[in-house]
């Protein structure tokens, strides 16, 4: 990819595929640094190939489920230095929350499927196996 000449913030979002806002939001946060004023007397705010790359970092962790504090870990915007073995951690400690959620996910499918399985599709609503078992339930 080649390097991105000073931009506006609304390029960014568009080479970046997200949006203004989020950019913002990356920025107060401390995980996109702020962008820097152009040279000259418009003093108009630029982002650079710095940004683009650090924008494309946070959005593929994001994509991969990351919350936002591993997001700024792995991004080391704290400026704590990082083994290898640091980052590893965070990715386990993902990975292990991952296989939580889809443990839970997996459950809720069965006892779902169980609930879909057992309803005959007809009668009242008053006579809805599916949701009788939910007020069982609560």
């Amino acid at each position: 990819m080649p390097a991105i000449a000073p931009a506006t913030i609304a390029e960014l979002a568009h080479k970046a595929g997200v949006d203004v806002a989020s950019i913002r939001s990356y920025e107060e946060m401390g995980l996109l640094p702020c962008a820097r004023r152009r040279r000259g007397r418009s003093g108009e705010f630029a982002y650079h190939q710095e940004h683009l790359d650090r924008l494309l970092f946070i959005r593929r962790a994001l994509d991969l489920g990351f919350p936002l504090e591993a997001v700024a870990e792995l991004a080391n915007v704290t400026g704590a230095l990082q083994t290898c073995n640091d980052v590893y951690q965070i990715a386990e400690r993902h990975l292990m929350d991952l296989r939580r959620r889809i443990a839970e996910l997996q459950r809720m499918e069965a006892t779902i499927a169980g609930l879909a399985a057992a309803c005959p599709r007809k009668g009242s609503r008053a006579d809805c196996a599916v949701l009788a078992a939910l007020k069982e339930s609560a």
